[in-house]
């Protein structure tokens, strides 16, 4: 991946709209936020959303789904607008000995087969591998090369069960192992995906399409190794949970260097739609293009990102991202904290009662954000907070049961 970058565009400061799988992925083929694609826990995305995948198929594309996780399939409804899907069960079926259905050589096997069959037509293929996801399966050769203290490594800055607020982790979460141990398995992961990557970019080579294709390589989501208290993903919603890669490489490598702007996940959309020249609703994305960046007309497309993670006790909350400042809200409404992300990076030192002007600035940009999404997330402002609904063209028809199960999530009163 660092030499696909140096041929690419790099988003420095990228980010997701959502610390866990389904959610992210959501966002990402909808541009939508998670307050307004509504994918919460197993229902799918609305049939009436857009997506990259009707887009591009009314454009004349193929499209295609590999993914070799759960969360991203048709199993979550995930997919189901792709022409072609090919997860799990079919991964499975696959297989060869000592591989399982989340192997990048099986995703990549599948790919090729069906690269090798088709013709020159036009094709939009997303492609979800595994790693560096937990479980954090990787070849003996590459674990083998973390065996040792990861480097910068610092006892005292993982504290899993302390917390800036009084939150209790959740009985049944799985204890890690020792945690240098336990990052030196994440690292190994990583190279595994890294080599993923590199073989995919061979294949599209082999078959004279990597110059003639857009390659995009980015995530769903970070991972915590106890910097806040938390551990795996979902809960958490600082820096290491919701700052991912993107790289764009566009044909031949045509455009390349560092973007330092803020970016997020539900800029993809209508970013590939206009380099690609296919139009798209820009009533129904909520997403804008990174053009001005790529271009060079512009250094900056937002001043805020938003990212959501739902919290142990449904104790959600957003961060407000800026490029100075970073404003983490909690759903109760009372729990909130200001980082200085240039004296405090790791975001630890909490300042919102020596800067309440700022903290009062980004909490109207959350207010602002949040009266434009399908089911406004009030309850973040304060105790009784209220908002206008979204017009009700954007809002979906809802059954009785997902009413109260959303409600039961706090969406409805």
């Amino acid at each position: 991946m660092d030499r696909l970058a140096e041929e690419s565009l790099l988003f420095e400061n990228h980010f997701t709209q959502a610390t866990e799988t389904k959610l992210s992925t959501a966002s990402l083929l909808t541009s939508q936020y998670v307050d307004s694609h509504l994918a919460f826990g197993d229902r799918p995305l609305p049939k009436s959303a857009f997506t990259m995948a009707d887009g591009l198929r009314g454009a004349g594309f193929k499209t295609l789904l590999f993914s070799s996780n759960l969360q991203a399939s048709p199993a979550y409804g995930i997919g189901t607008d792709f022409q072609e899907v090919r997860w799990v069960p079919d991964l499975q079926a696959a297989t060869q000995p000592g591989e399982t259905a989340h192997s990048p050589e099986v995703l990549l096997r599948v790919f090729r087969a069906w690269l090798d069959g088709a013709d020159d037509s036009r094709f939009f293929a997303y492609m979800h591998l595994l790693p560096p996801h937990i479980p954090y399966e990787a070849p003996d050769s590459m674990a083998e090369l973390f065996a040792d203290e990861p480097p910068g490594y610092l006892p005292e800055n993982y504290h899993r069960g302390r917390y800036d607020f009084p939150i209790e982790p959740e009985e049944d979460e799985p204890e890690p192992p020792p945690l240098p141990e336990w990052i030196n398995l994440y690292d190994a992961n990583l190279r595994y995906a890294d080599w993923a990557v590199g073989k995919l970019c061979r294949l599209l080579e082999e078959s004279d399409r990597l110059d003639n294709t857009i390659l995009v390589i980015t995530s769903d989501h970070g991972e915590a190794f106890g910097e806040h208290g938390f551990i795996w993903h979902a809960a958490e919603v600082h820096d290491e949970a919701s700052r991912i890669p993107l790289l764009i490489r566009l044909p031949k490598g045509d455009r390349r260097g560092r973007v330092s702007a803020l970016t997020q996940t539900i800029d993809l959309l209508p970013t590939l739609f206009e380099l690609l020249q296919v139009p798209y609703p820009e009533d129904r994305v909520q997403g804008r293009s990174l053009g001005p960046l790529i271009d060079g007309k512009s250094d900056k497309v937002h001043e805020f990102v938003f990212t959501r993670a739902r919290g142990h006790e449904g104790k959600d909350k957003y961060m407000i991202r800026g490029e100075q400042r970073a404003l983490l809200l909690f759903a109760n409404g009372e729990w909130r904290a200001l980082y200085d992300l240039a004296a405090d990076p790791e975001q630890r030192d909490n300042i919102i009662e020596g800067q309440p002007e700022v903290a009062r600035y980004m909490l109207e940009a959350f207010r602002a954000f949040a009266s434009e999404q399908t089911s406004p997330p009030a309850g973040f402002l304060g105790p009784g907070a209220s908002l206008a609904v979204h017009p009700a063209d954007r809002t979906p028809e809802l059954s009785p049961e997902l009413h109260d199960e959303l409600r039961a999530l706090g969406y409805l009163k």
